[in-house]
């Protein structure tokens, strides 16, 4: 029997939400390489820059279905009663996070950020929780009042230009090419011990779509594993995403893309730790009374 052509084909919708980073760039191949298509999905790609914060509260509002969210800020929705699962890990190396002042500070090291506030793009967001982790993790006791509100990453060029001192955390090589010309001054890193990205689905498209949600992975775990092996890819990243290529080189060798291995319960629980012990006790608790379930029955 004849197969349908693609356009003849009943694709099921699914809108997926993600940052503009080059840690998206196999949805984007998978994108342009109609990939999904094949698949019969119709993938509706949203990008948000304000990070994942703001695509919790798009999962939060069904205005999208997946959403592929720094992995304490999934931890972090999903205990505080967001209806939504983590269905696999994205990307299973760790994110190391840049910690940013204005070119024109006079902080020139870690030691002196001591008592400064942080930008963060919103609550929940990936600088929100990466900054209390930070923080802890120097002895630092930081309040919620310590956290002023930017969107996005424009916003905090804007803000950390004023005078007063203010620290702001973002992904290192997101941001290397503002710090090559001069809009930012990086003093320091943080790498976190669990994996950068997982990929989160609302409690309702699972349900009703489970069988088409693994055709998504399975899509997107091809085209990333084809990303891996490619030789050229450093070079594809650094035109695409304007880092030099020794940048793109050095970040494409650390990356690793998740290509089928399940999320460990225990990094999760590691994840809650290090959130309880930044201040956000709430989430053990909740971690522990198993009032809210983090992955999927099939994660």
């Amino acid at each position: 029997m004849k197969q349908p052509e693609e356009n003849e084909r009943e694709l099921t919708r699914i809108r997926v939400a993600g940052v503009p980073e080059h840690f998206n760039l196999p949805w984007q191949l998978g994108l342009e390489r109609r990939a999904f298509v094949r698949a019969a999905l119709d993938v509706k790609w949203r990008t948000v820059p304000q990070g994942t914060g703001s695509m919790c509260d798009l999962l939060e509002a069904g205005e999208v279905d997946v959403a592929l969210l720094v992995t304490e800020g999934a931890v972090r929705y999903i205990l505080q009663g967001g209806k939504a699962r983590i269905v696999s890990a994205y990307v299973d190396s760790p994110l190391t996070w840049g910690v940013h002042v204005g070119a024109g500070s006079p902080i020139e090291s870690p030691e002196q950020l001591k008592g400064c506030r942080f930008a963060i793009s919103r609550p929940n967001s990936g600088s929100h929780l990466a900054a209390f982790a930070y923080a802890r993790a120097r002895g630092w006791a930081v309040e919620e009042n310590d956290f002023i509100l930017v969107n996005d990453l424009n916003g905090a060029v804007e803000r950390l230009k004023e005078p007063d001192p203010v620290a702001f955390l973002w992904e290192k090589f997101t941001t290397k090419p503002l710090v090559d010309r001069g809009a930012l001054s990086c003093v320091d890193e943080f790498r976190t011990e669990w994996p950068a990205f997982m990929v989160v689905v609302s409690e309702a498209f699972l349900a009703e779509h489970g069988d088409h949600v693994q055709r998504l992975l399975k899509v997107i775990r091809d085209q990333a594993n084809g990303l891996m092996q490619k030789k050229t890819a450093p070079e594809m990243v650094a035109h695409r995403y304007g880092l030099t290529l020794p940048d793109a080189q050095q970040w494409f060798g650390a990356v690793r893309w998740n290509t089928g291995d399940p999320v460990d319960p225990q990094t999760l629980g590691n994840v809650v730790d290090v959130l309880a012990q930044a201040g956000m006790p709430d989430l053990k608790v909740a971690f522990e009374a198993g009032s809210a379930t983090l992955l999927a029955a099939s994660s």
